[in-house]
Protein backbone atom coordinates (compact mmCIF):
# COMPACT_ATOMS: atom_id res chain seq x y z
CA UNK A 1 0.00 0.00 0.00
CA UNK A 2 1.74 3.44 -1.26
CA UNK A 3 1.71 6.08 1.19
CA UNK A 4 1.40 9.55 1.01
CA UNK A 5 3.92 11.72 0.26
CA UNK A 6 5.52 13.98 3.68
CA UNK A 7 4.36 16.95 1.91
CA UNK A 8 0.60 15.92 1.65
CA UNK A 9 0.44 15.57 5.17
CA UNK A 10 2.28 18.41 6.40
CA UNK A 11 -0.16 20.24 3.62
CA UNK A 12 -3.26 18.93 5.12
CA UNK A 13 -1.95 19.86 8.71
CA UNK A 14 -2.02 22.80 7.55
CA UNK A 15 -5.44 22.74 6.03
CA UNK A 16 -6.56 21.74 9.33
CA UNK A 17 -4.97 24.34 11.38
CA UNK A 18 -6.00 26.77 9.54
CA UNK A 19 -9.91 25.41 9.69
CA UNK A 20 -9.45 25.25 13.31
CA UNK A 21 -8.44 28.83 13.39
CA UNK A 22 -11.85 29.78 10.77
CA UNK A 23 -14.21 28.17 13.24
CA UNK A 24 -12.42 29.68 16.54
CA UNK A 25 -12.62 33.36 14.35
CA UNK A 26 -16.68 33.02 14.04
CA UNK A 27 -17.10 31.64 17.02
CA UNK A 28 -15.10 34.90 18.24
CA UNK A 29 -16.88 37.12 16.78
CA UNK A 30 -20.31 36.36 18.17
CA UNK A 31 -19.97 38.97 20.94
CA UNK A 32 -18.37 41.50 18.89
CA UNK A 33 -22.20 41.21 16.79
CA UNK A 34 -24.16 41.64 19.18
CA UNK A 35 -23.14 44.02 20.61
CA UNK A 36 -23.10 45.80 16.90
CA UNK A 37 -26.40 44.60 15.65
CA UNK A 38 -28.61 43.09 18.50
CA UNK A 39 -32.07 42.11 18.33
CA UNK A 40 -34.34 41.23 21.69
CA UNK A 41 -35.70 38.40 19.58
CA UNK A 42 -32.03 36.95 18.26
CA UNK A 43 -30.85 37.25 22.09
CA UNK A 44 -33.30 34.77 23.11
CA UNK A 45 -31.27 32.19 21.07
CA UNK A 46 -28.74 29.67 22.65
CA UNK A 47 -25.99 31.44 20.75
CA UNK A 48 -25.55 34.09 23.84
CA UNK A 49 -24.30 31.88 25.67
CA UNK A 50 -20.88 31.96 23.32
CA UNK A 51 -20.66 36.07 24.27
CA UNK A 52 -17.89 36.02 26.26
CA UNK A 53 -15.58 34.23 23.92
CA UNK A 54 -15.28 37.02 21.79
CA UNK A 55 -14.63 39.97 24.48
CA UNK A 56 -10.89 39.75 23.85
CA UNK A 57 -10.34 43.94 21.96
CA UNK A 58 -8.37 45.18 24.63
CA UNK A 59 -9.90 48.42 26.07
CA UNK A 60 -6.10 50.23 25.59
CA UNK A 61 -5.98 49.02 21.73
CA UNK A 62 -9.76 50.31 21.20
CA UNK A 63 -8.60 53.27 22.59
CA UNK A 64 -5.78 54.09 19.95
CA UNK A 65 -7.85 52.58 16.53
CA UNK A 66 -9.63 55.41 17.46
CA UNK A 67 -7.79 58.25 17.10
CA UNK A 68 -7.78 57.23 13.77
CA UNK A 69 -11.05 55.55 13.05
CA UNK A 70 -13.14 58.04 14.69
CA UNK A 71 -16.74 57.03 13.47
CA UNK A 72 -15.86 52.91 14.68
CA UNK A 73 -16.64 51.99 18.24
CA UNK A 74 -15.75 48.93 19.89
CA UNK A 75 -17.60 46.44 18.01
CA UNK A 76 -17.11 47.67 15.12
CA UNK A 77 -13.30 47.69 15.58
CA UNK A 78 -13.65 44.14 16.76
CA UNK A 79 -16.26 43.26 14.30
CA UNK A 80 -14.63 44.15 11.54
CA UNK A 81 -10.51 43.04 12.78
CA UNK A 82 -12.20 39.85 12.87
CA UNK A 83 -13.93 39.35 9.11
CA UNK A 84 -10.08 40.71 7.97
CA UNK A 85 -8.79 37.43 9.82
CA UNK A 86 -11.34 35.69 8.28
CA UNK A 87 -10.46 36.62 4.69
CA UNK A 88 -6.94 35.82 5.32
CA UNK A 89 -7.66 32.70 6.84
CA UNK A 90 -9.93 31.96 3.60
CA UNK A 91 -7.48 32.84 1.07
CA UNK A 92 -4.66 30.93 2.87
CA UNK A 93 -6.96 27.73 2.21
CA UNK A 94 -7.71 28.91 -1.36
CA UNK A 95 -3.83 28.63 -2.24
CA UNK A 96 -3.55 25.12 0.09
CA UNK A 97 -6.20 23.71 -1.85
CA UNK A 98 -4.63 24.86 -5.21
CA UNK A 99 -0.92 23.31 -4.58
CA UNK A 100 -2.75 20.13 -2.34
CA UNK A 101 -6.09 18.85 -4.43
CA UNK A 102 -4.07 17.21 -7.11
CA UNK A 103 -5.82 13.80 -7.01
CA UNK A 104 -9.76 12.80 -6.09
CA UNK A 105 -8.89 10.82 -2.56
CA UNK A 106 -6.66 14.71 -1.74
CA UNK A 107 -9.66 16.52 -3.30
CA UNK A 108 -12.23 14.67 -1.63
CA UNK A 109 -10.23 14.67 1.72
CA UNK A 110 -10.14 18.24 1.83
CA UNK A 111 -13.73 19.36 1.07
CA UNK A 112 -15.11 17.38 3.64
CA UNK A 113 -13.02 18.66 5.47
CA UNK A 114 -13.88 21.79 5.24
CA UNK A 115 -18.03 21.15 4.51
CA UNK A 116 -17.34 19.85 8.19
CA UNK A 117 -16.21 23.03 9.43
CA UNK A 118 -18.56 24.74 7.20
CA UNK A 119 -21.53 23.35 8.67
CA UNK A 120 -20.33 23.48 12.39
CA UNK A 121 -19.50 27.53 11.65
CA UNK A 122 -22.91 27.52 9.77
CA UNK A 123 -24.03 25.56 12.59
CA UNK A 124 -22.89 28.74 15.68
CA UNK A 125 -24.34 31.58 12.96
CA UNK A 126 -27.94 30.38 12.96
CA UNK A 127 -27.75 30.76 16.89
CA UNK A 128 -26.46 33.77 16.83
CA UNK A 129 -28.01 36.45 19.23
CA UNK A 130 -26.89 39.28 16.30
CA UNK A 131 -28.74 40.65 13.26
CA UNK A 132 -26.80 42.66 10.62
CA UNK A 133 -30.26 42.03 8.48
CA UNK A 134 -33.90 41.64 9.40
CA UNK A 135 -35.24 40.65 6.26
CA UNK A 136 -35.93 37.20 8.41
CA UNK A 137 -39.00 38.99 9.75
CA UNK A 138 -39.87 40.51 6.26
CA UNK A 139 -39.91 37.21 4.81
CA UNK A 140 -42.52 36.17 8.00
CA UNK A 141 -44.44 38.80 7.59
CA UNK A 142 -45.05 37.58 3.99
CA UNK A 143 -46.34 34.09 5.36
CA UNK A 144 -48.56 35.51 8.16
CA UNK A 145 -50.42 37.80 5.47
CA UNK A 146 -51.16 34.96 3.93
CA UNK A 147 -51.51 32.01 5.95
CA UNK A 148 -53.03 33.84 9.32
CA UNK A 149 -55.28 36.50 7.79
CA UNK A 150 -55.75 34.99 4.07
CA UNK A 151 -54.61 37.96 2.16
CA UNK A 152 -52.42 38.40 -0.70
CA UNK A 153 -49.57 40.07 -0.11
CA UNK A 154 -48.75 41.36 -3.65
CA UNK A 155 -51.14 44.28 -2.48
CA UNK A 156 -52.10 43.68 1.22
CA UNK A 157 -48.83 44.34 3.25
CA UNK A 158 -48.58 43.46 6.93
CA UNK A 159 -49.21 47.25 8.57
CA UNK A 160 -53.32 45.89 7.33
CA UNK A 161 -52.75 43.84 10.50
CA UNK A 162 -51.31 45.88 13.11
CA UNK A 163 -52.59 43.49 16.07
CA UNK A 164 -50.28 40.47 14.36
CA UNK A 165 -47.36 39.46 16.86
CA UNK A 166 -44.62 40.15 13.33
CA UNK A 167 -45.67 43.59 12.82
CA UNK A 168 -43.94 45.39 15.36
CA UNK A 169 -40.69 43.46 13.96
CA UNK A 170 -41.19 43.88 9.91
CA UNK A 171 -38.83 46.98 8.71
CA UNK A 172 -40.85 47.02 5.40
CA UNK A 173 -44.75 46.55 6.78
CA UNK A 174 -46.17 49.08 4.79
CA UNK A 175 -44.80 47.31 1.73
CA UNK A 176 -46.01 44.91 -0.23
CA UNK A 177 -44.40 41.55 -1.03
CA UNK A 178 -40.77 42.03 -3.25
CA UNK A 179 -40.11 38.94 -4.05
CA UNK A 180 -41.52 36.00 -6.68
CA UNK A 181 -43.97 33.34 -5.59
CA UNK A 182 -41.87 30.29 -5.19
CA UNK A 183 -40.69 32.48 -2.48
CA UNK A 184 -43.80 33.40 -0.94
CA UNK A 185 -45.02 29.79 -0.78
CA UNK A 186 -42.23 28.66 1.12
CA UNK A 187 -42.81 31.97 3.36
CA UNK A 188 -46.23 30.94 3.81
CA UNK A 189 -45.10 27.04 4.62
CA UNK A 190 -42.95 27.57 7.39
CA UNK A 191 -46.16 30.07 8.60
CA UNK A 192 -48.09 27.19 8.72
CA UNK A 193 -45.68 25.51 10.32
CA UNK A 194 -44.49 28.14 13.08
CA UNK A 195 -47.58 30.52 13.65
CA UNK A 196 -46.80 33.32 15.85
CA UNK A 197 -42.97 32.11 17.21
CA UNK A 198 -40.61 34.51 16.08
CA UNK A 199 -37.47 33.20 17.22
CA UNK A 200 -38.97 29.88 15.76
CA UNK A 201 -38.78 31.73 12.10
CA UNK A 202 -35.11 33.32 13.01
CA UNK A 203 -33.86 29.44 13.67
CA UNK A 204 -36.20 28.22 10.50
CA UNK A 205 -34.83 30.45 7.91
CA UNK A 206 -31.52 30.40 8.92
CA UNK A 207 -31.21 26.83 8.25
CA UNK A 208 -32.94 27.35 4.75
CA UNK A 209 -29.99 29.37 3.88
CA UNK A 210 -27.56 27.05 5.25
CA UNK A 211 -28.77 24.16 3.61
CA UNK A 212 -28.78 25.95 0.72
CA UNK A 213 -25.62 27.37 1.33
CA UNK A 214 -23.81 23.95 1.07
CA UNK A 215 -25.66 22.26 -1.37
CA UNK A 216 -24.70 25.54 -3.58
CA UNK A 217 -21.24 24.01 -2.27
CA UNK A 218 -21.72 20.39 -3.74
CA UNK A 219 -23.35 21.72 -6.77
CA UNK A 220 -20.44 24.00 -7.74
CA UNK A 221 -17.80 20.85 -7.00
CA UNK A 222 -20.08 18.47 -9.31
CA UNK A 223 -20.74 21.59 -11.94
CA UNK A 224 -16.61 21.72 -12.69
CA UNK A 225 -16.42 18.33 -12.25
CA UNK A 226 -19.23 17.63 -15.75
CA UNK A 227 -17.14 20.51 -17.13
CA UNK A 228 -14.19 18.40 -17.15
CA UNK A 229 -12.17 20.76 -14.94
CA UNK A 230 -8.81 19.50 -13.22
CA UNK A 231 -8.89 18.35 -9.48
CA UNK A 232 -7.28 21.40 -8.46
CA UNK A 233 -9.88 23.69 -10.12
CA UNK A 234 -12.56 21.27 -8.43
CA UNK A 235 -11.57 21.97 -5.02
CA UNK A 236 -10.74 25.63 -5.24
CA UNK A 237 -14.08 26.57 -7.45
CA UNK A 238 -15.93 24.56 -3.89
CA UNK A 239 -13.56 26.34 -1.20
CA UNK A 240 -14.05 29.84 -2.96
CA UNK A 241 -17.67 29.98 -2.62
CA UNK A 242 -18.34 27.55 0.08
CA UNK A 243 -15.63 28.87 2.84
CA UNK A 244 -15.96 33.19 1.67
CA UNK A 245 -17.06 34.33 4.75
CA UNK A 246 -19.85 36.68 3.18
CA UNK A 247 -21.32 33.99 1.98
CA UNK A 248 -21.11 32.01 5.16
CA UNK A 249 -22.46 35.01 7.35
CA UNK A 250 -25.48 35.78 4.60
CA UNK A 251 -26.76 32.67 4.68
CA UNK A 252 -26.34 31.36 8.17
CA UNK A 253 -26.97 34.70 9.83
CA UNK A 254 -28.95 36.55 7.47
CA UNK A 255 -30.70 33.52 5.85
CA UNK A 256 -31.42 35.77 2.44
CA UNK A 257 -33.28 33.98 -0.54
CA UNK A 258 -30.63 35.01 -2.85
CA UNK A 259 -28.94 31.90 -1.59
CA UNK A 260 -31.45 29.69 -2.56
CA UNK A 261 -32.07 32.01 -5.63
CA UNK A 262 -28.19 30.70 -6.66
CA UNK A 263 -29.15 27.09 -5.79
CA UNK A 264 -31.84 27.38 -8.52
CA UNK A 265 -29.37 28.87 -10.73
CA UNK A 266 -26.71 26.32 -10.14
CA UNK A 267 -29.11 23.54 -10.81
CA UNK A 268 -29.82 25.10 -13.96
CA UNK A 269 -26.39 24.63 -15.04
CA UNK A 270 -26.01 21.03 -13.39
CA UNK A 271 -28.79 19.64 -16.19
CA UNK A 272 -26.64 20.73 -19.17
CA UNK A 273 -23.09 20.72 -18.20
CA UNK A 274 -20.75 18.18 -19.69
CA UNK A 275 -16.64 19.04 -21.08
CA UNK A 276 -17.51 19.72 -24.77
CA UNK A 277 -20.97 21.99 -24.38
CA UNK A 278 -23.08 19.45 -26.83
CA UNK A 279 -26.05 19.27 -24.17
CA UNK A 280 -26.64 22.74 -24.54
CA UNK A 281 -27.72 21.64 -28.19
CA UNK A 282 -30.40 18.79 -26.68
CA UNK A 283 -33.70 19.46 -25.35
CA UNK A 284 -33.76 17.15 -23.35
CA UNK A 285 -30.78 18.97 -21.23
CA UNK A 286 -31.41 22.35 -21.44
CA UNK A 287 -35.39 22.32 -21.45
CA UNK A 288 -34.91 21.09 -17.76
CA UNK A 289 -31.75 23.61 -16.79
CA UNK A 290 -34.31 26.49 -18.43
CA UNK A 291 -36.49 25.48 -16.11
CA UNK A 292 -34.59 25.25 -12.89
CA UNK A 293 -33.46 28.85 -14.22
CA UNK A 294 -36.76 30.11 -14.23
CA UNK A 295 -37.56 29.10 -10.72
CA UNK A 296 -34.77 31.20 -9.61
CA UNK A 297 -36.90 34.31 -11.24
CA UNK A 298 -39.83 33.25 -9.19
CA UNK A 299 -37.60 33.27 -6.18
CA UNK A 300 -36.30 36.82 -7.38
CA UNK A 301 -36.85 38.80 -10.19
CA UNK A 302 -33.07 39.50 -10.44
CA UNK A 303 -32.66 36.01 -11.67
CA UNK A 304 -33.69 37.11 -15.14
CA UNK A 305 -30.74 38.54 -16.26
CA UNK A 306 -29.12 35.21 -15.98
CA UNK A 307 -32.34 33.32 -17.75
CA UNK A 308 -32.07 35.98 -20.34
CA UNK A 309 -28.00 35.28 -20.76
CA UNK A 310 -28.67 31.57 -20.97
CA UNK A 311 -31.11 32.02 -23.73
CA UNK A 312 -28.90 33.42 -25.41
CA UNK A 313 -26.46 30.87 -24.76
CA UNK A 314 -28.62 28.21 -26.40
CA UNK A 315 -29.66 30.27 -29.37
CA UNK A 316 -25.91 30.70 -30.32
CA UNK A 317 -24.84 27.68 -29.53
CA UNK A 318 -27.40 26.66 -32.25
CA UNK A 319 -26.39 28.91 -34.71
CA UNK A 320 -23.02 28.03 -34.13
CA UNK A 321 -23.21 24.03 -34.80
CA UNK A 322 -21.20 24.51 -37.92
CA UNK A 323 -18.38 26.29 -36.90
CA UNK A 324 -17.82 30.05 -36.69
CA UNK A 325 -19.97 32.10 -38.64
CA UNK A 326 -21.22 35.69 -39.53
CA UNK A 327 -24.46 36.23 -37.18
CA UNK A 328 -26.20 36.45 -40.40
CA UNK A 329 -25.39 33.92 -42.10
CA UNK A 330 -25.86 31.50 -39.46
CA UNK A 331 -29.43 32.87 -39.14
CA UNK A 332 -30.12 32.50 -42.69
CA UNK A 333 -29.55 28.70 -42.39
CA UNK A 334 -30.74 28.00 -39.03
CA UNK A 335 -33.40 30.57 -38.25
CA UNK A 336 -36.29 27.39 -38.11
CA UNK A 337 -34.27 25.67 -35.13
CA UNK A 338 -33.70 28.95 -33.59
CA UNK A 339 -37.68 29.53 -33.75
CA UNK A 340 -38.27 26.24 -32.63
CA UNK A 341 -35.86 26.60 -30.10
CA UNK A 342 -37.74 30.43 -28.88
CA UNK A 343 -40.69 29.03 -29.11
CA UNK A 344 -39.92 26.24 -26.26
CA UNK A 345 -38.56 28.68 -24.14
CA UNK A 346 -41.52 30.89 -24.02
CA UNK A 347 -43.41 27.85 -23.54
CA UNK A 348 -41.98 26.53 -20.65
CA UNK A 349 -41.56 30.22 -18.98
CA UNK A 350 -45.07 31.50 -20.14
CA UNK A 351 -46.38 27.97 -18.39
CA UNK A 352 -44.26 28.08 -15.27
CA UNK A 353 -44.41 31.96 -14.72
CA UNK A 354 -48.42 31.67 -15.41
CA UNK A 355 -49.25 28.90 -13.31
CA UNK A 356 -46.90 30.72 -10.31
CA UNK A 357 -48.58 33.73 -10.58
CA UNK A 358 -51.99 33.06 -11.34
CA UNK A 359 -53.34 31.88 -7.95
CA UNK A 360 -52.38 35.72 -6.40
CA UNK A 361 -53.16 37.68 -9.65
CA UNK A 362 -56.91 36.21 -10.46
CA UNK A 363 -59.26 38.81 -9.53
CA UNK A 364 -56.97 41.95 -9.97
CA UNK A 365 -56.58 44.39 -12.96
CA UNK A 366 -53.92 44.93 -14.95
CA UNK A 367 -53.64 48.02 -13.63
CA UNK A 368 -53.55 46.99 -10.00
CA UNK A 369 -51.01 43.79 -10.89
CA UNK A 370 -48.50 46.75 -12.82
CA UNK A 371 -48.52 48.86 -9.28
CA UNK A 372 -47.82 45.78 -7.41
CA UNK A 373 -44.99 45.23 -9.34
CA UNK A 374 -43.63 48.48 -9.42
CA UNK A 375 -44.66 49.23 -4.97
CA UNK A 376 -40.94 47.36 -3.68
CA UNK A 377 -39.17 49.90 -1.72
CA UNK A 378 -36.09 49.35 -4.32
CA UNK A 379 -37.98 50.55 -7.02
CA UNK A 380 -40.56 53.02 -6.06
CA UNK A 381 -38.00 55.39 -3.65
CA UNK A 382 -36.19 58.48 -4.71
CA UNK A 383 -33.99 57.75 -1.54
CA UNK A 384 -30.68 55.14 -2.27
CA UNK A 385 -29.55 52.50 -0.23
CA UNK A 386 -26.28 51.67 0.89
CA UNK A 387 -24.78 53.00 -2.64
CA UNK A 388 -23.07 56.37 -3.80
CA UNK A 389 -26.74 57.86 -4.01
CA UNK A 390 -26.97 57.40 -0.48
CA UNK A 391 -23.93 58.49 1.01
CA UNK A 392 -24.21 61.97 -1.44
CA UNK A 393 -28.16 62.50 -0.23
CA UNK A 394 -27.05 61.64 3.61
CA UNK A 395 -24.12 64.42 2.57
CA UNK A 396 -26.76 66.70 1.44
CA UNK A 397 -28.95 66.01 4.31
CA UNK A 398 -26.03 67.23 6.74
CA UNK A 399 -24.41 69.88 5.05
CA UNK A 400 -27.37 71.99 3.94
CA UNK A 401 -25.35 74.84 2.54
CA UNK A 402 -25.33 74.88 -1.32
CA UNK A 403 -21.56 74.82 -2.61
CA UNK A 404 -20.46 77.57 -4.96
CA UNK A 405 -18.94 76.48 -8.59
CA UNK A 406 -19.48 73.75 -10.28
CA UNK A 407 -19.80 71.16 -7.74
CA UNK A 408 -23.19 72.30 -6.08
CA UNK A 409 -24.86 71.55 -9.55
CA UNK A 410 -22.85 68.38 -9.90
CA UNK A 411 -24.05 67.45 -6.52
CA UNK A 412 -27.49 67.60 -7.19
CA UNK A 413 -27.40 65.55 -10.57
CA UNK A 414 -25.62 63.12 -8.54
CA UNK A 415 -27.93 62.77 -5.57
CA UNK A 416 -31.00 62.39 -7.85
CA UNK A 417 -32.03 58.68 -8.15
CA UNK A 418 -33.09 59.04 -11.82
CA UNK A 419 -29.53 59.26 -12.41
CA UNK A 420 -28.55 56.30 -10.93
CA UNK A 421 -30.90 54.66 -13.06
CA UNK A 422 -30.12 56.15 -16.14
CA UNK A 423 -25.92 55.14 -15.25
CA UNK A 424 -27.35 51.55 -14.09
CA UNK A 425 -29.31 51.21 -17.47
CA UNK A 426 -26.02 52.52 -19.51
CA UNK A 427 -23.75 49.89 -17.61
CA UNK A 428 -25.70 47.54 -18.19
CA UNK A 429 -26.45 48.19 -22.16
CA UNK A 430 -23.01 48.05 -22.32
CA UNK A 431 -21.47 45.12 -20.39
CA UNK A 432 -24.24 43.28 -21.91
CA UNK A 433 -22.81 43.71 -25.54
CA UNK A 434 -19.68 42.48 -23.92
CA UNK A 435 -21.13 39.54 -22.48
CA UNK A 436 -22.83 38.73 -25.30
CA UNK A 437 -19.90 39.00 -27.59
CA UNK A 438 -18.46 36.22 -25.34
CA UNK A 439 -21.34 34.35 -25.65
CA UNK A 440 -20.96 34.24 -29.20
CA UNK A 441 -17.41 33.85 -29.49
CA UNK A 442 -17.66 30.63 -27.64
CA UNK A 443 -21.14 29.37 -26.37
CA UNK A 444 -19.99 27.44 -23.47
CA UNK A 445 -21.39 27.54 -19.77
CA UNK A 446 -17.87 29.11 -18.59
CA UNK A 447 -18.72 32.27 -20.82
CA UNK A 448 -21.79 32.31 -19.78
CA UNK A 449 -20.84 32.77 -16.23
CA UNK A 450 -18.54 35.35 -17.24
CA UNK A 451 -21.29 37.48 -18.87
CA UNK A 452 -23.02 37.23 -15.89
CA UNK A 453 -20.28 38.33 -13.50
CA UNK A 454 -19.73 41.48 -15.78
CA UNK A 455 -23.63 42.41 -16.15
CA UNK A 456 -24.47 41.97 -12.48
CA UNK A 457 -20.85 42.99 -11.67
CA UNK A 458 -21.42 46.53 -13.43
CA UNK A 459 -24.77 46.59 -12.30
CA UNK A 460 -23.65 46.74 -8.53
CA UNK A 461 -21.12 49.14 -8.74
CA UNK A 462 -23.75 51.92 -9.94
CA UNK A 463 -26.63 50.32 -8.38
CA UNK A 464 -28.94 52.95 -6.29
CA UNK A 465 -29.94 50.22 -3.84
CA UNK A 466 -27.60 47.79 -2.94
CA UNK A 467 -26.93 45.38 -0.10
CA UNK A 468 -24.33 43.35 0.98
CA UNK A 469 -25.81 39.84 -0.23
CA UNK A 470 -26.44 40.55 -3.37
CA UNK A 471 -22.86 39.45 -4.18
CA UNK A 472 -24.01 36.10 -3.43
CA UNK A 473 -24.57 36.24 -7.36
CA UNK A 474 -20.82 36.99 -7.85
CA UNK A 475 -19.28 34.53 -5.73
CA UNK A 476 -21.81 31.64 -6.78
CA UNK A 477 -20.79 31.90 -10.23
CA UNK A 478 -17.24 33.22 -10.00
CA UNK A 479 -15.77 29.05 -9.77
CA UNK A 480 -17.60 28.44 -13.23
CA UNK A 481 -15.46 31.11 -14.43
CA UNK A 482 -11.90 30.16 -13.01
CA UNK A 483 -9.18 30.56 -15.25
CA UNK A 484 -7.79 27.70 -17.19
CA UNK A 485 -4.28 26.78 -17.42
CA UNK A 486 -1.83 27.78 -19.98
CA UNK A 487 -4.03 30.08 -21.76
CA UNK A 488 -3.98 34.40 -21.64
CA UNK A 489 -7.44 34.51 -19.63
CA UNK A 490 -6.91 38.45 -17.92
CA UNK A 491 -10.42 38.49 -18.04
CA UNK A 492 -10.99 35.89 -16.18
CA UNK A 493 -8.48 36.76 -13.23
CA UNK A 494 -9.16 39.87 -13.25
CA UNK A 495 -13.09 38.99 -12.74
CA UNK A 496 -11.98 36.69 -9.87
CA UNK A 497 -10.04 39.16 -8.36
CA UNK A 498 -13.13 41.45 -8.49
CA UNK A 499 -15.38 39.02 -7.16
CA UNK A 500 -13.12 38.27 -4.18
CA UNK A 501 -11.96 41.93 -3.07
CA UNK A 502 -16.06 43.05 -3.63
CA UNK A 503 -16.58 40.19 -1.29
CA UNK A 504 -14.58 41.44 1.52
CA UNK A 505 -15.53 45.32 0.65
CA UNK A 506 -19.48 44.81 0.94
CA UNK A 507 -18.59 44.40 4.52
CA UNK A 508 -18.08 48.10 4.78
CA UNK A 509 -22.03 48.67 4.85
CA UNK A 510 -21.80 47.43 8.03
CA UNK A 511 -19.44 49.82 9.77
CA UNK A 512 -21.71 51.76 12.41
CA UNK A 513 -24.86 50.18 10.65
CA UNK A 514 -24.50 52.03 7.68
CA UNK A 515 -25.91 55.11 9.20
CA UNK A 516 -24.41 58.74 10.42
CA UNK A 517 -22.29 57.09 13.59
CA UNK A 518 -21.83 59.59 17.03
CA UNK A 519 -17.97 60.18 16.14
CA UNK A 520 -18.05 61.16 12.46
CA UNK A 521 -19.31 61.10 9.05
CA UNK A 522 -18.23 58.07 8.02
CA UNK A 523 -21.85 57.69 6.01
CA UNK A 524 -20.45 60.54 3.12
CA UNK A 525 -17.98 57.56 2.36
CA UNK A 526 -20.13 54.58 2.73
CA UNK A 527 -20.94 54.14 -1.75
CA UNK A 528 -17.13 54.37 -2.47
CA UNK A 529 -15.29 52.24 0.45
CA UNK A 530 -18.34 49.11 -1.13
CA UNK A 531 -17.90 49.64 -4.74
CA UNK A 532 -14.06 51.51 -5.30
CA UNK A 533 -11.88 48.56 -3.91
CA UNK A 534 -13.17 45.93 -6.52
CA UNK A 535 -13.46 48.12 -9.66
CA UNK A 536 -10.07 49.51 -8.60
CA UNK A 537 -8.60 45.95 -8.30
CA UNK A 538 -10.62 44.52 -11.51
CA UNK A 539 -8.71 47.47 -13.53
CA UNK A 540 -5.47 46.70 -12.43
CA UNK A 541 -5.81 43.11 -12.51
CA UNK A 542 -6.96 43.06 -16.21
CA UNK A 543 -4.67 45.83 -17.12
CA UNK A 544 -1.45 44.02 -15.62
CA UNK A 545 -2.83 40.57 -17.67
CA UNK A 546 -2.67 42.60 -20.86
CA UNK A 547 0.84 43.97 -20.03
CA UNK A 548 1.83 40.36 -19.59
CA UNK A 549 0.26 38.73 -22.88
CA UNK A 550 1.53 41.46 -24.74
CA UNK A 551 5.25 41.21 -23.22
CA UNK A 552 5.14 37.56 -23.75
CA UNK A 553 3.82 38.07 -27.63
CA UNK A 554 -0.35 37.01 -27.11
CA UNK A 555 -3.19 38.49 -26.71
CA UNK A 556 -4.53 40.01 -22.94
CA UNK A 557 -7.80 40.88 -22.51
CA UNK A 558 -10.76 39.25 -23.84
CA UNK A 559 -9.50 35.97 -25.48
CA UNK A 560 -10.42 33.26 -23.40
CA UNK A 561 -9.43 29.27 -24.20
CA UNK A 562 -11.10 26.61 -25.60
CA UNK A 563 -10.16 23.79 -23.74
CA UNK A 564 -10.72 23.19 -19.78
CA UNK A 565 -8.08 22.32 -17.56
Amino acid sequence: MRTKPPRAGLGFLGVALLLACYLAIVVAAIASLEQLAGHPIAGQLPGRALTPLGLWLPARLAKALARFLPFLDRADLTFHTLIIILFVLYLSLLWLSWRLATTVGRRRGLLWLAAGVLLVSGGVLVVAPGMLSHDIFVYAGYGRVMVAHGANPYFVPLSAFPDDPLTSLDDWKTAVAAYGPLWLMICAALSWLLGGNAPAYLLAFRLLALGAHLLNMGLIARLLGDLGRSQRVITVGAVLYGLNPLMLIESALGAHNDLLMMTCLLLGCSCCADPDGSRLERVRYWLPALAAMLLAVLIKFTALLGVALFLCLLLFRTLQRDGGQPLLLALRRRWRLVVTQLLLAFGCAILLVGLAYLPFWLGHSPHDIVVSLLAPPSTSRELGQFSILRAIQEWRYYHPQPLGGWAGPMLDLLGRRSTWNLLQGVALLMTLAMALWLVWEQPRLERWAMGALLTMGAIFLVTPWFFPWYVAWLVGLAPLALPQRGRPAALEYALLVFVLVFSLSAFAVYFSRGYLPVGGGWIGWMGLSAVAPPLLAFGLTWLGGWWRGKRQGTQGGLQLPMSGS
